[in-house]
């Protein structure tokens, strides 16, 4: 498919080349060009938005309205028009049709029915109108701001939605453009303090919840809610057992972005909400508490998001040279999301390498691509900059030793146009015994270098230090490190080891960075090295022997490509 010009990507956006939806929405998925464009147009109505709806209107709104309207070209926009208002699109449609290229003659052709949800304020792309086009939709949009003043002391507070700014994404468009949008109208008001919802959309993937804290002010309260302690919000299945709770996933400063993930598909006709409130205040902000009840619940029926929901079987198998066999099972495609099924399988041999619980840490690099090589998704790789739409991922032991069972659940892969599974390997915990000997008393002078499976490291210092728990009062050996790592850290185990043969466990102190395709690690300061301590050593001993036992070991001589097109 080819590129789409900026006027194409503004009928997509409006929802009214719905012929051609699935099409036009793999291509921007797989494209870099025509998604940095869908960006710039969704920022514009952003802005606009933020023009038309400010927290309070000035003296002289309207002439800036009329002087705005007249010095610029209008670009889409849309607004949900509260209950009790007239919809705008007769008016619009009607006096909007310049016959461009045909497309304004059908736009001006669609009845008020016709129209997608969101309600369009104006499709109309780039051109000038007259004065009296322009009164009638200054006068348009002075009612419904009016009527909105009206409703709330907070003007702003009806436009927040999850489908403007940056807590938008295609899962939330997609829900959008098959009406799965609900609007709870949840109002609960204690102690000078509102809960509201006004949207909700649910899946088999996943639930999201706009919710807003209005305080005395009547201004929305980003820091006060904590859902910990006494404040929960679950999600019930239709016998009333809890499936899962909403966290505050944070995103945008206009509601509580609350969100829950599912690692399978929920299969209930019916979900209800249900929140449990009954403090409001914020101890790590310094927000004192506030006692009361804010309750409330509300129901989504699923039925019609399961109803959408299409599972396609996929086939291939792949065995990499060290011994992990990789099956992949079914893709299944869903409202918000598309969950990938995969299972590894290890070698008798490469169950050796990680005996006992060891080969259950471990974790799968790959990525999805255009036919053009195009990245679309990537999981577990080190390239930055990289695109990465994951939303859940788990990986469960199967019924037999060194069986994996894997699932990756992605906010979009392309419906209509076929991609690539990349396998760009593995890691997973293996038993190692690289060691190093060093004299404690001379690394400040002489560093001493350990080398393994493309590990570089410097050891660098030895010091006795106070622990850095203040209420422990112990002091413990301290080794200063600093290096890169070709394999994970996550999962690496250590040992100190005496001249005596008494070995030591260590514990890490620091953190880790990419760079070049490596695990850099670093100190918890940038004048501080990484640090390996222990606390049964108190004083600096002659020689001191270094080992790991355990390497979270990479796996990359691997050639797997699936072409896959469901």
């Amino acid at each position: 498919m080819k590129c789409l010009t900026e006027r194409e990507l503004d009928m997509f956006l409006a929802g009214i080349d719905r012929e051609n939806h699935d099409s036009v929405q793999a291509h921007i998925a797989g494209c870099p060009r025509c998604s940095r464009l869908q960006l710039v147009l969704i920022q514009e109505q952003k802005d606009l938005e933020i023009e038309l709806y400010a927290e309070a209107l000035p003296d002289d709104f309207t002439e800036q309205i009329m002087n705005r309207l007249e010095s610029i070209e209008l670009d889409s926009n849309s607004f949900e028009a509260p209950k009790g208002l007239q919809p705008l699109q007769g008016l619009i449609a009607t006096e909007c049709s310049d016959n461009e290229n045909g497309n304004d003659e059908a736009l001006s052709n669609l009845s008020a029915e016709d129209l997608p949800k969101p309600y369009r304020l104006a499709h109309v792309h780039r051109r000038k109108w007259g004065k009296w086009r322009l009164a009638a939709v200054a006068m348009a949009i002075l009612l419904v701001a009016g009527a909105l003043a009206a409703a709330s002391p907070v003007l702003a507070q009806l436009v927040r939605s999850l489908f403007k700014g940056d807590s938008v994404d295609i899962g939330l468009l997609n829900a959008q453009e098959f009406g799965l949008v609900q609007h709870p109208g949840i109002r609960v008001k204690n102690n000078g303090y509102t809960v509201r919802i006004d949207e909700a959309v649910a899946d088999p993937t996943r639930v999201v919840v706009a919710l807003q804290l209005f305080g005395p002010d009547g201004k929305h309260d980003r820091e006060r809610l904590v859902l910990n302690g006494p404040n929960a919000i679950t999600i019930k299945d239709e016998h009333g057992v809890k499936i899962d709770e909403l966290y505050d996933m944070g995103m945008t400063n206009d509601f509580y972005y609350l969100v829950a993930f599912f690692p399978e598909p929920i299969q209930t006709d019916k979900i209800t909400i249900e929140g449990r409130l009954s403090r409001l205040g914020n101890e790590l902000e310094k927000i004192p508490f506030s006692t009361g009840t804010w309750n409330f619940d509300f129901s989504i029926d699923m039925k019609e998001a399961k109803a959408k929901t299409k599972v396609f079987p996929l086939q291939g198998e792949y065995i990499t040279p060290d011994g992990m066999t990789i099956r992949l099972k079914r893709l299944t495609q869903m409202v918000q999301g598309v969950r990938l099924e995969m299972d590894t399988e290890l070698s008798s041999d490469a169950l050796l390498r990680s005996p006992d619980e060891l080969w259950k840490q471990q974790g799968l690099k790959f990525h999805f691509e255009t036919m053009e090589g195009e990245e679309i998704h990537s999981v577990n790789t080190r390239r930055f900059p990289h695109n990465d739409s994951l939303m859940t991922k788990s990986f469960i032991p199967g019924d037999k030793l060194g069986l994996m069972h894997w699932s990756y659940t992605f906010k979009y892969l392309p419906t209509d146009t076929p991609f690539r599974f990349v396998f760009d390997g593995y890691f997973i915990a293996e038993n190692d015994g690289s060691k190093v000997d060093f004299n404690p008393r001379k690394l400040l002078e002489q560093p001493v270098e350990f080398h393994s499976m493309e590990d570089n490291l410097i050891l660098r210092k030895f010091t006795i230090e106070p622990n850095r728990n203040p209420d422990v009062h112990r002091e413990e050996g301290t080794l200063h490190i600093s290096g890169m790592l070709f394999n994970e850290a996550m999962n690496n185990k250590w040992r100190i080891e005496d001249e005596q043969g008494y070995s030591y466990e260590v514990r890490g102190g620091g953190g880790y960075g990419f760079k070049d395709g490596f695990v850099e690690m670093s100190g918890g300061r940038p004048d501080e090295f990484y640090q390996f301590r222990t606390p049964e050593i108190n004083i600096i001993p002659e020689r001191l022997t270094l080992i790991r036992t355990v390497v979270d070991r990479v796996h990359t001589n691997v050639n797997w490509t699936v072409i896959m097109n469901h």
